[in-house]
């Protein structure tokens, strides 16, 4: 009876190790496949993320080939530079040669040699206000009648308007009369921060 229980243990051992073994192994079948399928998806991901990287690459470098030094872009830019120039110089002079004489207008010297902040405005309207450099400032302001010609350099003002200097007694006003042509009909050194009514306080011409 004893010999027997010891014989049934001893298969039954025998049973539960084969069993084990043939679990282990089917384990180790199944985890050799999900690591070969794991890699295939790796090596997938990683072949993807280099076609990427490559594409990239490329594109950056035609970037920089667009925009480098003497590239297609940079020759645009500065053939759009070029020609802005020109208009703003082509405008300049055509404002220096063209005078009309049946309208007047005024111009700035600024005096020194700082710069020099100036505003024409009437009201809650502000027509003109920039920094002028030592000079004559390339601005005519029309007080009477518009300019048959107009660039960026034409500014037209009312002839009632304030001027707000930034540094007094450095502003020279040339102004150009009705019916003159070429040459101020007076010049104006203004001592104080604001001229109040221009036509009055340089006693302008205007004609009725």
């Amino acid at each position: 009876m004893v010999r027997k229980r010891s014989e049934f243990l001893v298969s039954f051992l025998v049973f539960l190790f084969i069993v084990a073994l043939i679990a282990g192994l089917a384990l180790s079948v199944f985890s050799f496949f999900y690591y070969v399928k794991q890699r295939k998806n790796q090596e997938a991901l990683v072949e993807n993320l280099n076609k990427k990287i490559t594409a990239l690459s490329e594109r950056i470098s035609k970037l920089e080939t667009f925009m480098g030094p003497n590239s297609m872009i940079d020759k645009y830019i500065s053939a759009a530079n070029f020609l802005s120039n020109t208009s703003n110089d082509l405008e300049r002079i055509i404002e220096e040669l063209h005078d009309d004489p049946t309208t007047g207008y005024m111009r700035i010297f600024v005096m020194g040699q700082e710069n020099v902040w100036v505003t024409f405005k009437k009201g809650e309207t502000t027509y003109f206000s920039r920094e002028l450099k030592p000079g004559l400032a390339p601005y005519k302001f029309y007080y009477f009648k518009t300019p048959a010609i107009q660039t960026q350099y034409s500014v037209q003002i009312p002839r009632d308007c304030s001027v707000v200097l930034g540094k007094p007694g450095m502003v020279c006003f040339l102004i150009y009369g009705v019916g003159t042509k070429q040459h101020p009909t007076k010049v104006v050194t203004w001592k104080d921060t604001r001229v109040n009514n221009l036509e009055t306080d340089f006693s302008l011409y205007i004609p009725k």
